[in-house]
């Protein structure tokens, strides 16, 4: 399975913080968006952090992303992924960028000037070191609620199908989305669920939690354990 593939399927979680929208309007009005909004910043400007991706229907962890920026300014990551039959193995040290399959006998390595490497700073970013990581379509919210937990906040926002179903088509007829957004008492995003419904030769159910944690607390980056 080829790497593009075996990360379009897992990460399906993460779909979400790419849908058109309208950047620039004012979602002042719907509760809990200025929180969330904020959360994202937040962890854009984190110095270093983990966080894993749990699909809650089976249990499994299907994505884990470690990360540092060294003194240099340059990303430093840890990356495992797994759609439940192939895992897919990422580690960059900044200069070099080490990746495999779980089915491959050896590393395959890319440096400076091969094709498909790429340097990230705190300017160029990786993707999952951007504010898209908490996701949030403020254009397609229904309804939200804000409440307030001991040390934080948890925020919950339901979406209009209509509004997402055609970026979600391949998944099915989605009838329903929803996510719930936890926060510490910093604004620190810690935790963010969404759960999918669609219709596909019967009712389907996508539901997965996104968990961070050690937030400017890593020290070292290691290569991912096979």
């Amino acid at each position: 399975m080829k790497k593009k593939k075996l990360l379009s399927a897992i990460l399906t979680f993460f779909v979400c913080s790419v849908f058109a929208g309208c950047m620039n309007a004012d979602y002042s009005n719907i509760d809990g968006y200025s929180d969330v909004s904020n959360a994202k910043k937040l962890y854009a400007e984190l110095n270093s952090a983990h966080f894993y991706m749990q699909d809650n229907t089976t249990g499994q962890i299907t994505g884990e992303f470690t990360f540092m920026y060294n003194s240099g300014g340059n990303l430093l990551y840890s990356h495992t992924a797994t759609d439940g039959k192939d895992v897919y193995y990422e580690y960059c040290n900044g200069a070099e960028l080490s990746s495999k399959h779980k089915s491959d006998e050896n590393w395959t390595l890319l440096t400076y000037g091969d094709e498909g490497f790429q340097a990230y700073t705190r300017e160029k970013k990786h993707p999952y070191t951007e504010e898209g990581v908490i996701s949030v379509n403020a254009y397609a919210i229904e309804d939200s609620l804000v409440e307030e937990t001991e040390g934080g906040k948890k925020i919950f926002f339901n979406y209009n199908p209509k509004a997402l179903a055609d970026s979600l088509s391949e998944l099915g007829e989605l009838k329903s989305f929803e996510s719930t957004i936890w926060l510490n008492g910093e604004g620190y995003c810690f935790r963010l669920d969404q759960k999918a419904v669609f219709e596909n030769n019967g009712e389907q159910v996508s539901d997965y939690s996104l968990f961070i944690d050690n937030m400017n607390a890593v020290t070292e980056i290691t290569k991912p354990k096979e």
